[in-house]
């Protein structure tokens, strides 16, 4: 069946218009949708949307604490490097 035989079928209008009509009604069938109405659902949102959002801020914030730390470390280690000395020079 070739792309023309479908454009001049007789049933393809009323199917496609069909299916334009049923699809915002299979929109509003979600079952996420109504989610947001309850309490308990609404919070739940509320604490998973504030996690996501502060987890990758952690991670990062602690990496570069981790970070600061190992090479506050290294300068102890090695007291010839120039950090080490302008930190004994304050001291």
């Amino acid at each position: 069946m070739s792309v023309r035989s479908l454009s001049s079928s007789p049933h393809l209008a009323p199917l496609i218009v069909g299916l334009l009509v049923l699809v915002p009604r299979l929109a509003t069938a979600c079952s996420v949708c109504s989610a947001g109405r309850d309490e308990e659902n609404r919070i739940a949102f509320i604490i998973t949307t504030a996690f996501m959002t502060l987890l990758p801020l952690l991670l990062i914030g602690g990496l570069a604490f981790w970070l600061w730390g190992r090479f506050r470390a290294l300068d102890e280690q090695h007291p010839g490097s120039p950090a080490a000395a302008e930190s004994v020079t304050e001291a």
